[in-house]
């Protein structure tokens, strides 16, 4: 069962006039609750404060959100959080309000494991809009990947791999990419489109600790083809394997599984062997 709360009080209805319902005007953040626990919790405001900063919208207080989403989140072993933060209601106009009154919503929901199997993904026909001034960021607006993600129905295919439109590989629809060539990690550069996940961060974070060389950096769609290894990262999810691209077929290899490890002992128990 799903509850919710807006600015602190239990409730699911929003402002018609909320500036994140008009515009998407506004930041959300999707943490994994495990053992009545925001994971990484820390990382998610990170991000979210830096969102914050970038569009220019009033921060709340840090301290008190992450009490108040803990405290949410005690008692439920396995589940989801979603926080969502906008500028709040405001007039007409694309014009920012001069005293914006944030909306700061979260609720959260009981899940299953999902265990980090090899899965197959496919590639998507929708690109990714490129904007450097919101790229990164996890806005509200995600129409790319809404349609991208409207592109097939088959429930074996886990997630699409998006391009964008300058021609660039970026993700999939809901994670981040990583591809293993020649012993070394590489991962897109999101400085033009994208988001840049907290798994991604942990991940990144893990193989370095591990002494995996790493490489963040602007990457053709062709570098999936001559990759060994590939798999995708999301809060939810941890790593996951990729076994099947089209015709293409990979398996677990050895930067993978040292990955999974890794990310087993820092918590994420999705990824246990």
């Amino acid at each position: 069962m799903e509850r919710w709360w807006i600015n602190g009080e239990p409730g699911s209805k929003l402002d018609v006039t909320d500036r994140g319902l008009a515009y998407g005007d506004g930041l959300f953040e999707t943490v994994a609750i495990r053992d009545g626990e925001p994971r990484f919790l820390g990382h998610h405001l990170d991000r979210l404060l830096h969102g914050c900063q970038r569009l220019r919208l009033p921060p709340p207080d840090r301290a008190g959100l992450a009490a108040d989403l803990g405290a949410t989140a005690a008692g439920l072993q396995h589940g989801v959080l979603k926080l969502i933060v906008t500028r709040g209601p405001g007039p007409r106009g694309y014009r920012l309000p001069a005293a914006p009154v944030t909306t700061v919503a979260w609720g959260t929901a009981a899940t299953e494991p999902q265990p980090s199997r090899p899965i197959r993904i496919r590639w998507c026909e929708t690109m990714a809009s490129v904007n450097p001034a919101t790229a990164g960021l996890k806005t509200l607006g995600r129409l790319d990947q809404v349609l991208a993600r409207a592109e097939w129905s088959q429930p074996d295919v886990t997630d699409g791999l998006m391009i964008s439109t300058e021609g660039r590989l970026i993700g999939g629809t809901a994670s981040n990419v990583f591809l293993v060539i020649g012993g070394r990690l590489l991962t897109p550069a999101l400085g033009r489109a994208g988001i840049a996940g907290v798994m991604r961060r942990v991940v990144l974070e893990a193989a370095r600790d591990a002494g995996i060389a790493v490489c963040v950096s602007d990457l053709p769609p062709s570098a999936v083809a001559g990759a060994s290894e590939v798999f995708l990262t999301n809060a939810l999810t941890g790593i996951r394997p990729v076994h099947r691209l089209d015709a293409q077929a990979w398996s677990t290899g050895p930067v993978t599984c040292r990955l999974q490890e890794k990310l087993f002992a820092a918590g994420v128990t999705e990824c246990a062997g």
